[in-house]
């Protein structure tokens, strides 16, 4: 069986396990599915292992069983972490349990998108008070249109996100920066994504996408749910 079909199989078990909780789908992306209910991710299944999503309010069930958080580890050999911990072994052996603990994931998608609408909300309350400025500085355009793989079209659509400065986008960082344009301007493409993570590393945006495509993308889509 080839690895693809090998995951498509995976992830049919766990929703068949699932259905004592509710009825869930499973969407690919990225070498492995994440799991939704009502248009909210609350789990990843990857390498046949199954991640639910964690907050502030459940960690503390997660540490108590000693489940691992899902880690991964960039090619200049940094280890990143995403707030999903690893599903106890006992749930894929009894479905009831599966269902509590998949209650526990969606339970912490729901309150992450709550968080988000309100967060909307009061950006757009700001927004109906403010104009927002239609200048933008020439010295931080050029400054960002030296970095590494940016050129003056990547500069303007930083500058366009509020991102003025080289020191401002090592603060955010790629995916919130990217997340930033995006906002903006939702047909931006993942290239700009390789080429920020490109500039903040020192290295070509083709080395990115082929190295850290996957953890890039899993930041992006964790950060996509608490942004809403």
């Amino acid at each position: 069986m080839s690895r693809s079909l090998a995951r498509a199989a995976f992830a049919q078990h766990i929703v068949d396990l699932m259905r004592a909780f509710a009825s869930v789908q499973a969407r690919a992306m990225f070498g492995g599915h994440g799991l939704y209910r009502d248009g909210l991710m609350f789990a990843l299944l990857l390498d046949e292992r199954l991640y639910l999503k964690v907050d502030d309010d459940n960690q503390a069930l997660f540490d108590a069983q000693g489940l691992p958080p899902f880690t991964y580890v960039t090619k200049d050999g940094k280890t990143g972490s995403l707030r999903y911990h690893e599903a106890p072994p006992d749930a894929f052996e009894d479905p009831q349990i599966m269902a509590q603990w998949a209650r526990v994931g969606f339970e912490a998608a729901v309150r992450a998108n709550a968080k988000a609408t309100s967060k909307k909300a009061g950006r757009r309350l700001a927004a109906s008070g403010s104009k927002a400025r239609a200048t933008r500085s020439t010295t931080a355009g050029a400054a960002l249109a030296e970095l590494r793989n940016l050129g003056p079209a990547s500069a303007a659509m930083l500058l366009n996100a509020g991102i003025r400065t080289p020191a401002q986008l090592r603060k955010l960082g790629a995916v919130r920066a990217f997340d930033q344009v995006r906002q903006r301007e939702p047909k931006a493409s993942l290239n700009l994504l390789w080429a920020i993570e490109g500039a903040l590393s020192d290295r070509p945006w083709q080395e990115v996408a082929e190295a850290d495509r996957a953890s890039l993308l899993m930041a992006l889509e964790d950060l996509k749910l608490l942004r809403g």
